[in-house]
């Protein structure tokens, strides 16, 4: 679907997408990170797709409120971790 996206703003040849795991952000749901930047987007609905082609692949301007906060990513202090059953 996000390929399909990109193919149809001319972004063949342009960007590469690939599809992963949870990249171990699994509690934030569906995740997209775009390289080189390193700007981590969660919690991504299929609505979101559009914004997200047209504003930073497109436009180079990250989508401001997909975006993850620096202390959820890869960090143990994330708030929406859940702690782990003893």
């Amino acid at each position: 679907m996000l390929n399909d996206k990109a193919v149809a703003a001319g972004l063949r040849g342009k960007v590469r997408i690939n599809a992963s795991g949870c990249l171990d952000q699994c509690e934030h749901g569906i995740n997209i990170v775009v390289y080189p930047e390193q700007t981590w987007y969660g919690f991504v609905k299929p609505e979101d797709l559009d914004e997200l082609v047209e504003s930073h692949l497109v436009g180079g301007k990250p989508v401001a409120r997909l975006e993850l906060a620096d202390e959820c990513v890869n960090t143990p202090q994330c708030p929406h971790k859940q702690p782990k059953a003893v």
